[in-house]
């Protein structure tokens, strides 16, 4: 899983990977080592009637309705956004995608990515 933060939005991108272990235990993780501590991102399928999110300790906790997760996850669709509310007012926008292989060459493992809809086509 890829994860992207700038200002107030979170991109969340995964690969088949991801998603076959988002499909199988309703939940995909991705922890990132900083000196003595680890920074916890997780997704989780659930059922409840609209996403939440919540930050503890160290993690970002992002729950999706489990029917959501299975429409984008058993179909083509590409990703889908949501806007959550903080408590001050402000917006917290999240969109959460499949990963594509990249269209020009780059120093990364992109084997688990999906076929970029893209590729092949000119400029």
């Amino acid at each position: 899983m890829k994860i992207r933060i700038k200002g107030n939005s979170i991109r969340y991108r995964l690969d088949k990977t991801d998603i076959e272990v988002l499909q199988e235990l309703n939940k995909v993780e991705e922890m990132t080592h900083i000196g003595d501590h680890a920074l916890h991102f997780c997704i989780r399928a659930r059922e409840i009637p609209e996403s939440a999110i919540r930050m503890e300790n160290n993690g970002v906790h992002l729950s999706v309705p489990l029917l959501q997760i299975t429409q984008w996850t058993t179909t083509d669709q590409v990703g889908f956004n949501l806007e959550l509310p903080n408590p001050d007012g402000s917006i917290l926008k999240i969109l959460v995608e499949k990963d594509f292989k990249c269209l020009t060459e780059r120093d990364e493992d992109d084997s688990q990515a999906f076929d970029n809809p893209l590729a092949g086509e000119s400029c």
